[in-house]
């Protein structure tokens, strides 16, 4: 079985575009998302209530498969999400980072 991919995307949101902001996110752009990146299982947004050194939204995007997640990198649906991003709301910063699952524990 292949290991599973995370991709994760952080943002700085202004207090005063967080409503516009997440009324964009939850009906546009993580349906896109989730309809256009190759090997995509599921996705989760979060809002930090503590850490997240400035940063107050995180979204995380699971793969299949780590070959998924790097597949879907060089897509030009991501691009072409990018470009959306930017368009809609380009002054918030973000930063992304990639993941690999080493090992998945469940509680029951």
């Amino acid at each position: 079985m292949k290991n599973k991919g995370l991709f994760v995307v952080m943002a700085k949101v202004d207090p005063k575009q967080e409503e516009a902001f997440n009324r964009w996110y939850d009906e546009d752009h993580m349906p896109k998302a989730l309809n256009r990146f190759p090997g995509v299982i599921s996705g989760r947004r979060y809002k930090f209530q503590d850490g997240g050194d400035g940063y107050n939204y995180m979204a995380l995007y699971e793969f299949e498969s780590e070959d998924k997640l790097h597949e879907t990198m060089k897509s030009e649906a991501l691009q072409g999400l990018i470009r959306e991003f930017d368009a809609a709301f380009g002054e918030v910063k973000r930063r992304r980072m990639l993941a690999t699952e080493i090992k998945t524990f469940i509680t029951r």
